[in-house]
C-alpha cells in the first residue's frame, strides 16, 4: 500500500502483550471519508468512489450505485444487475487468489507463485472488460441496457476455471467442490499446490484450531434498520464499532458466507471457528466462482424506494452504503465496511488474537499474522508484539 493510499484508507495498529494476555486493535481509518461526496452531483461522485477506496473498488461502486437507485426509486435492468454481480465476483476472486498464490507461500517459506498468478490476473482483467466494455454499469443509476458484452466472456470464464484447476486445486474445481471431509483429507495428502502446502503447513504445526471465536455470523440486515442506525446522531460511533442491539459482535466474510457448506460444517465441528476452516472457506469461494462463472443463484437485488441503502457482499464481508439525496446532489453519505465488524472491539479478530497471546512471544507473532490474514482487513496493518 502506498503512502497516499494509506493516508486515504488508514490502517490498523494491532498490539499484543503476551505476558499480560492483552490485545488492542486501534484503527486510523478515516470513517468519515465518504463525506467527501456530500454536495457533489451524483454523476460526478459515482466515478470517483472506487478511486477513493482502492480495496474492493468494484464492490464499493456497486453499493454506491445501488444506494442511489434505492434513494431515487430507479431500478437497473436485470441484465445490468447480473453484470454487476459478475464484476463483484471477479473482484472477490482476484482478492482470494492474491492471498492464496502470493501470501500463503510466504507463510510456508516458499516463493510467491507470481508466474501462476500473472496469467490469471490478465484473464480477470480481460473478462471484466468483456462484461462492461463501456464502464457504465456502476456509473449510470437505473441503466436499462448495458453495452454489448464481448463475445469472449464465456471463453474467458472457462480459461479462468482451467487455470484455477491447475494452479490452486490440481483438479477440476467442480470436482473439488464435491469433497467431503474424507475426500478433502485425501486431496491434501496427494496435491502439491500453494493451497495444499499451506493447509498441510497449518496441520503439521497443529495450528488448525488456533484463534477460535464464538462470534455469530452476521445475519441478514434490514435496510430500514440500517438506515435508522446510519442516520442517527451516534452514527459515527455505530460505524466505528457496529453491533446489533445488545449482541456483542458479529463476523462477516468468507467463513460467514460458507458456514452452511457441508465441508465447512464438518471442519467447524473439528476445529471450531478457527484458522483452518477460515482458510478452506476462501478456497471454497475460489472454486465456486470459477465453476459458476461469477453467476449467483441468489435473487437479483431489489430496489426499495426511499431507503437509500445498499448491501453488497464484498471479498472481505458485508459492505453497506447509505445515501441521502437533495435533487441530483448527495446530501449525506455513510459507509459501513466489513473491517469494522471483524476488527472492531467486539469483533472476531480481537477474540481470536486474545486466544493466542498466552503462548511464547515468537509463536504468538507468527500465529497472529496467520489469523489476521485469514480474517483479512480491508486496509494495511502494523503488528506489534511486546517482547519480540
Amino acid at each position: 500500500m502506498t503512502t497516499s493510499e494509506s493516508a486515504v484508507e488508514g490502517r490498523l495498529e494491532i498490539h499484543l502483550a503476551p505476558a499480560r494476555g492483552e490485545v488492542e486493535i486501534r484503527s486510523t481509518r478515516p470513517l468519515a471519508a465518504s463525506r467527501i461526496f456530500e454536495g457533489r452531483k451524483i454523476d460526478d461522485a459515482l466515478p470517483l468512489l472506487p478511486l477513493l477506496f482502492n480495496i474492493c473498488g468494484q464492490a464499493q461502486a456497486a453499493a454506491a450505485v445501488r444506494a442511489v437507485e434505492s434513494a431515487t426509486g430507479e431500478r437497473a435492468a436485470d441484465d445490468v444487475e447480473r453484470a454487476r454481480e459478475r464484476l463483484i465476483a471477479l473482484e472477490t476472486l482476484r482478492e482470494h487468489l492474491w492471498r492464496v498464490l502470493l501470501d500463503w507461500p510466504r507463510f510456508c517459506g516458499d516463493k510467491p507463485a507470481m508466474q501462476q498468478l500473472a496469467p490469471l490476473m490478465g484473464l480477470l482483467q480481460a473478462t471484466r472488460q468483456a462484461i462492461d466494455p463501456g464502464s457504465t454499469v456502476f456509473t449510470r443509476p437505473g441503466l436499462r441496457q448495458r453495452n454489448a458484452a464481448g463475445d469472449d466472456e464465456s471463453a474467458n470464464w472457462q480459461m479462468i476455471a482451467q487455470h484455477i484447476g491447475r494452479q490452486v486445486f490440481a483438479q477440476d474445481p467442480a470436482a473439488w467442490l464435491m469433497h467431503d471431509l474424507s475426500a478433502h483429507d485425501a486431496w491434501l495428502r496427494h496435491c502439491d499446490t500453494p493451497a495444499s502446502r499451506m493447509l498441510r503447513f497449518v496441520r503439521r504445526r497443529d495450528w488448525g484450531s488456533i484463534g477460535p471465536t464464538r462470534r455469530p455470523m452476521l445475519p441478514a440486515l434490514d435496510n430500514s434498520e440500517l438506515r435508522a442506525r446510519l442516520d442517527a446522531d451516534d452514527a459515527d460511533a455505530f460505524i466505528a464499532a457496529p453491533s446489533l442491539g445488545s449482541d456483542s459482535g458479529y463476523e462477516t466474510g468468507a467463513l460467514a458466507r460458507q458456514a452452511a457448506h457441508p465441508l465447512i460444517d464438518a471442519l467447524r465441528a473439528e476445529y471450531g471457528n478457527a484458522l483452518y476452516p477460515r482458510l478452506v472457506a476462501r478456497l471454497l469461494e475460489i472454486a465456486q466462482i470459477a465453476v459458476h462463472g461469477g453467476t449467483s443463484t441468489a435473487a437479483i437485488p431489489t430496489v426499495t424506494a426511499s431507503d437509500g441503502v445498499a448491501q453488497v457482499e464484498a471479498a472481505r464481508g458485508r459492505l453497506v452504503h447509505r445515501v441521502v439525496l437533495d435533487d441530483t446532489r448527495i446530501a449525506r453519505y455513510r459507509i459501513l465496511a466489513p473491517t469494522e465488524w471483524n476488527f472492531g472491539p467486539m469483533g472476531p479478530a480481537t477474540e481470536a488474537l486474545r486466544g493466542i497471546v498466552q503462548g511464547e512471544t515468537s509463536i504468538a507473532r507468527e500465529q497472529a499474522e496467520l489469523l489476521i490474514h485469514a480474517i483479512d482487513p480491508c486496509v494495511g496493518y502494523t503488528l506489534d508484539v511486546e517482547g519480540s
